[in-house]
């Protein structure tokens, strides 16, 4: 079986199909069934990212689910399960990735956590403080399991993670396309020496060291924005890449927290950014969102949603369903930036009702 991706940029979800057997809307729960039988099941990334990996199988005579596991491009994790064993799967690319988080995902929700973690698939996950995931249905009887993504890298899986994880971590990799040209040579040489790896370190080793060198660079690029205020806020952000202006939302950031919602490099990109802030009125009851202030005598405008959105361009927002809003400038003279915002940053006014 082959399991390709869904794409999350920051928030935002768009559906891609993927190959799978069908699955039911609530899982089977298979008691007493004896694990003296085992298959080793090979479940294997051939895509270009890192991926971690949550699993559900008959564990201690109970179908439990259970992550993480990491598993890098072009390599395989081997779980022992027993014969016969309803089996689920849930992954999703590693943070240090630029672009967001991508997801390999289907239609039935148990817990997970973002820590590793382990739950009984009849658990009620808000009560364990736990989050949910959308895992997919795998054949019982199957040996290999395969995620992949539109590029269906295969056996060049390996050379395509490495070329993404250089882009991550600033080489000029140009393509990902998973074909060892002269500059994906000369670009592993040049990794090797700087990671001080010696030169007959393994693709595999290359990746490893790679990913904290790719974390590293994340940090110092795009927008971080902050929360400094007494209330959760709602961010969104207004970025113009290759003459086209694109607005999306919406990252709930709580008090003393942060959010990344762009992790490109901001030079030339003329970017913005807008955010609600909760509000709580007369007896506790919600009163209508603080806006952003605006610092700009003539602020741009952009397009916002009621609920989670991507925007295409900046004019005839009401015509395509969106609201206009004006949106205040980010400083782009440099790759990264980080925004706090505090309560003096936001003022009351008609809101368009809470981002969740």
């Amino acid at each position: 079986m082959r399991a390709l991706c869904f794409l999350i940029a920051g928030l935002l979800a768009s559906s891609n199909t993927f190959a799978q057997t069908s699955a039911p809307d609530v899982l089977p729960v298979t008691e007493g069934t004896s694990s003296s039988t085992t298959n080793n099941w090979n479940v294997c990334n051939e895509t270009s990212f890192v991926l971690r990996f949550a699993s559900v199988y008959i564990r201690s005579n109970g179908l439990r689910a259970a992550g993480w596991t990491n598993v890098q491009s072009g390599a395989c994790a081997t779980l022992i399960t027993p014969k016969n064993s309803p089996r689920y799967l849930y992954a999703e690319s590693l943070s240090m990735h630029r672009g967001g988080i991508r997801e390999w995902k289907g239609p039935v929700k148990l817990c997970a956590a973002e820590s590793n973690f382990e739950s009984e698939t009849t658990d009620n996950c808000q009560l364990k403080n736990m989050e949910t995931r959308n895992y997919f249905a795998v054949d019982p009887a199957e040996q290999r399991t395969a995620f992949i993504e539109p590029s269906d890298f295969g056996d060049k899986a390996e050379t395509a993670g490495l070329q993404r994880l250089l882009q991550d971590a600033g080489y000029k990799i140009t393509r990902v396309d998973g074909l060892s040209g002269q500059r994906t040579l000369r670009t592993i040489r040049d990794a090797k020496a700087d990671l001080a790896l010696d030169k007959s370190a393994s693709h595999q080793d290359l990746i490893a060291a790679l990913i904290p060198a790719a974390e590293t660079a994340r940090e110092a690029v795009g927008i971080d924005l902050c929360n400094d205020s007494t209330a959760r806020i709602f961010g969104a952000i207004a970025i113009q890449s290759d003459g086209n202006w694109a607005s999306r939302g919406w990252w709930p950031i709580e008090p003393g927290a942060c959010a990344k919602p762009y992790d490109h490099s901001l030079i030339g990109t003329q970017a913005h950014i807008f955010a609600l802030q909760e509000n709580i009125g007369v007896d506790n009851e919600p009163a209508p969102d603080r806006h952003l202030r605006s610092k700009s005598v003539t602020p741009a405008q952009f397009c916002i949603a009621e609920s989670r959105f991507a925007a295409l361009g900046r004019d005839k927002c009401i015509e395509q369903g969106y609201s206009p809003t004006a949106f205040r400038p980010v400083p782009t003279d440099a790759d990264g930036q980080i925004l706090r915002l505090t309560d003096a940053d936001f003022v009351n006014g008609g809101g368009d009702g809470l981002r969740r």
